[in-house]
């Protein structure tokens, strides 16, 4: 293999189902690409695709995915999983760790042999608008100790895991889909949000680098992601010699200021591998192999490839057949359905005194405009028993509000709130009754809008958590779990 066809293998390009041109990424396999990481599809599709591809490549290509909350954050028909605060409220490490189990056992039926997660973040700011539940919480030993024991998971059934966003993400009000956030917090504060990072690295198999402008750690004009800082704290200070990857290269902190062959120059300098979801592969591919013939890059990018064959002969993917396409049933199977119904039970908080609405008459409201977000929780409170219409018209005597919220981060969407016209229109249904519960299936700082009101937060919306709040309100479980960041 030549060199420039070696420095190929570190583009892991992207592919969307449904968007993209398998032929195109056929294509890119011939061009000798490492791997791509995999967006949305479905079980049947998604394998089908990895076999094909793997079937071309000269070297196994390693497929990766988003599948922070398991593989139905993509794959369409796989289990849908409570989030990483979900689990946090729940204090139970042991819970990340099945709930990573189930992640990887999923993912391996479709192919991918690497999970980008879990997010090592702590949830810091309220306004953070890409962070949130993603994030176990806000205390440092807390995360520590999730990340740890979902990593253990993963690396059990085989698969492998990747820390991110370092040196973490949960300080920005901005979202680096959209912009470069600049953290501005002095390296006390920052020593703090690394903590996760130093106490789980040496377990990890791989660290994502956050595209975020960090002056106090010595990237105050760029990204952290392309910075030199990166490699001397993370290759040099922590010791990781794993597999290192930068987080999208087509996200707008990086796509928007800079080539792409000169980002991927820096990020190679600054201790990466892997050159993730480039906005344009076959122009990086073009400048990437032209780079290679220079000595100081030629010899980054051998690091970086044997770094890379490292992880994919940990992976399995020299001494494997083929992803098992008999394993495909289990996806979304009534024994990872059952597990995931256990874990959503778990993960339900309460903000304030809690609320008994037994046998009360209830009337369920969601605040916002985006439509009917609630029917499991609605469907699940009259399978219950519950007495319960929609809002609409006046407060009947005796009736107890009970208001849905639905807000969790979105990639290029810069915020995680109610607008400010939608948070009036629900405080003043609020007021139109004597009493009000505020359920969050998701952001639990959505309740800080409604002080003075009780507060239960499932940090989810999938139907699993929407049903276990249901249980909870009623009091067919106890809450047991407690609101991991501060509200």
């Amino acid at each position: 293999m030549s060199d420039g066809k070696k420095a190929s293998q570190l583009v892991f390009p992207s592919f969307q189902f449904g968007r993209d041109d398998p032929g195109r990424a056929a294509a890119l396999v011939r061009a000798g690409v490492g791997g791509f990481c995999l967006y949305k599809g479905t079980p049947r599709l998604i394998s089908g695709l990895v076999a094909r591809l793997q079937r071309l490549a000269e070297v196994p290509l390693l497929f990766c995915a988003d599948y922070e909350d398991g593989a139905a954050s993509h794959c369409q028909g796989a289990t849908a999983l409570p989030t990483n605060m979900g689990i946090g409220a729940s204090g139970r490490p042991e819970l990340a760790r099945l709930k990573a189990e189930v992640t990887a056992r999923e993912a391996l039926a479709l192919g991918v042999r690497w999970v980008l997660a879990p997010v090592a973040d702590l949830a810091l700011e309220p306004a953070n608008p890409i962070v949130n539940v993603r994030s176990f919480g806000a205390d440092p030993a807390l995360v520590s100790r999730m990340v740890r024991a979902y990593l253990s998971g993963l690396r059990g059934q085989g698969v492998l895991g990747c820390l991110k966003h370092f040196p973490g993400h949960g300080r920005t009000v901005r979202d680096s889909h959209l912009e470069l956030p600049v953290i501005k917090a002095g390296k006390a504060a920052l020593e703090n949000d690394l903590s996760p990072f130093r106490r789980s690295v040496r377990e990890a198999d791989s660290v994502m680098l956050g595209h975020l402008a960090v002056p106090a750690l010595g990237s105050a004009r760029g990204p952290f992601s392309l910075s030199p800082a990166a490699g001397r704290l993370l290759r040099g200070e922590l010791g990781f010699a794993g597999l290192v990857a930068t987080d999208a290269l087509d996200m707008h902190a990086i796509s928007k200021r800079w080539d792409e062959t000169a980002a991927a120059r820096r990020a190679l300098r600054a201790g990466a591998d892997v050159l993730l979801v480039p906005k344009d592969p076959e122009r990086l591919l073009s400048g990437l192999r032209a780079q290679a013939a220079r000595p100081a890059v030629k010899a980054l990018v051998d690091a970086a490839l044997a770094r890379l064959l490292r992880a994919k002969t940990q992976a399995g993917l020299f001494a494997d057949a083929l992803p098992d396409r008999g394993l495909l049933p289990e996806l979304g199977g009534p024994g990872h359905a059952a597990l995931a119904q256990r874990l959503a039970e778990s993960c339900l908080a309460w903000r304030g005194k809690p609320a008994a609405l037994k046998d009360r008459r209830l009337v369920y409201a969601e605040a916002g405009g985006r439509g009917w977000r609630g029917r499991a929780f609605a469907t699940e409170l009259r399978r219950l028993g519950a007495s319960l219409r929609l809002a609409s018209g006046p407060a009947r005597p005796g009736e107890i509000l009970v208001l849905g919220l639905f807000l969790r981060p979105r990639a290029y969407s810069g915020r995680v709130a109610l607008e400010p016209a939608e948070l009036a229109a629900a405080r003043d249904l609020a007021r139109r009754f004597r009493e009000t519960v505020v359920v969050s299936f998701g952001s639990p700082f959505a309740l800080s809008g409604f002080s003075g009101l009780p507060g239960l937060c499932a940090f989810s919306d999938i139907p699993v958590c929407q049903r276990a709040a249901a249980k909870a309100l009623v009091g067919a479980i106890p809450v047991t779990g407690r609101m991991p960041v501060d509200l």
